[in-house]
């Protein structure tokens, strides 16, 4: 019986041995990995609504850019391309030259300019005629800085002429220096006449405006010229910056102001504003060319108060535009889950990384690009997943890890006899 007994299991016990080893294998294997379902579309707006359109006068020309964030943005253009006189605002390419044939260094004063007789005649005619002027005499010593100041702070026709000449040696050959900069700047329908535009040939285009108001902004020694409030010429003579915001407005810079009775109430201007702790500052950048007079917006100089209200109204419609966003962890709109067939699941979460605040117009998009990955279980709580990279055009802001939330267990022995 006993070797019955054996014979009759002898076929059991190796299919026992066989199904063990099977068994083994079946516990042994490790699953498949996960592959992670992430909810992420294409485009995100964090920032939803309208910035407000900046308001276009009603006459002459207006051109408005902003700085700062990538890309030069225009954000309005009224009649830009009509060729105006553009008045004293062309003594901003006079400045930009000049402080790039001479540059200053920061709080330098510079070379030293002596006042000639050709330039105490400029002084005594253009006085007789009514424009505007520093007053010199011979043999007076001006800084280069003082010259700049005293040329656009009071906007002295006679001081444009005098650094033409000590430039270039004479205005002519001045004029031809800024004709061939405007050129380079893209200026296509400006022409220089002079260099201070006294002269209704010296003349451009609110578009070809903006392009020297942002090279001037980049300029450091001009943007600390403009900006200056007051200044005290070697005389002892205070002058005044005619660009009245810059006493109330925060942040203004400048640029220049022009008015003759031919080109009307002109200003090249610029404010430049931190928004938001973090963030890079915004420069808006504009001009307005044609304005009638305003007493009530003008102050002392209401042939320019018509200007001053144009650009004031689309400085503070520009920074409306924009708002601070947060972009990081918890902002991003990515959600998903890694579910394994034995039962087990986890929700994805972006994880703590680059955690940012931006400055985004009203309205505008950010791009959303996800790549999935795979989990192996087990996994512990924070296992990556995914990524996700966000972008703003053509400028990646970051990538951020997706990840579990929470941890998955491996199937038990049980599951992977029945499944694996």
């Amino acid at each position: 019986m006993t070797v019955s007994a054996r014979l009759l299991l002898a076929g059991p016990l190796m299919l026992g041995v066989a199904g063990a080893s099977f068994t083994t294998a079946r516990l042994l294997t490790p699953p498949a990995p996960l592959t992670a379902q992430v909810v992420a579309q294409g485009s995100w707006v964090p920032a939803p609504g309208s910035a407000p359109p900046v308001a276009a006068p009603s006459q002459g020309s207006l051109g408005v850019d902003v700085m700062g964030l990538g890309p030069t943005v225009q954000l309005a253009r009224a009649d830009a391309t009509t060729v105006r006189p553009t008045a004293s605002v062309a003594k901003t390419i006079t400045v930009l030259v000049i402080s790039e044939v001479h540059p200053l260094a920061a709080g330098a004063d510079g070379p030293v300019i002596t006042i000639r007789a050709i330039d105490v005649s400029d002084y005594t005619s253009i006085a007789a005629a009514g424009g505007s002027f520093v007053p010199v005499f011979l043999g007076e010593r001006f800084t280069e800085r003082q010259m700049l100041l005293g040329l656009m702070l009071p906007s002295a026709n006679n001081l444009a002429l005098t650094l033409a000449r000590w430039v270039d040696g004479s205005v002519a050959a001045f004029v031809a220096r800024l004709n061939a900069r405007a050129a380079k700047l893209g200026m296509s329908r400006s022409h220089f006449a002079d260099p201070d535009g006294l002269d209704s040939a010296t003349a451009s285009t609110a578009a070809d405006l903006l392009l020297l108001g942002e090279a001037a902004v980049a300029n450091d020694t001009v943007v600390s010229v403009v900006s200056t409030v007051t200044a005290t010429l070697p005389d002892g003579t205070a002058v005044h910056n005619l660009d009245q915001p810059l006493v109330d407005d925060p942040g203004w810079i400048g640029v220049k102001t022009g008015w003759t009775p031919d080109a009307g109430g002109c200003l090249l201007f610029a404010a430049r504003r931190t928004l938001a702790p973090g963030t890079p500052a915004l420069t808006v950048v504009g001009v307005v060319l044609g304005q009638p007079p305003d007493a009530a917006a003008g102050g002392d100089h209401p042939e320019l108060g018509g200007a001053f209200a144009v650009a004031r109204a689309a400085v503070e419609t520009a920074f409306a535009g924009y708002a601070a966003v947060r972009v990081g962890p918890g902002s991003i709109p990515v959600t998903g889950t890694v579910t394994a067939p034995w039962g087990v699941s986890s929700d994805l979460v972006v994880a703590a990384g680059p955690d940012r605040t931006l400055l985004l117009r009203l309205g505008d998009s950010l791009s959303l690009s996800v790549d999935v990955g795979e989990v192996s279980a087990p996994a512990a709580a924070g296992t990556d997943a995914a990524s996700v990279r966000v972008a703003s055009g053509s400028r990646v802001l970051g990538t951020w890890r997706v990840v579990t939330a929470g941890p998955l267990d491996e199937p038990s022995a049980s599951w992977r006899l029945l499944h694996a």
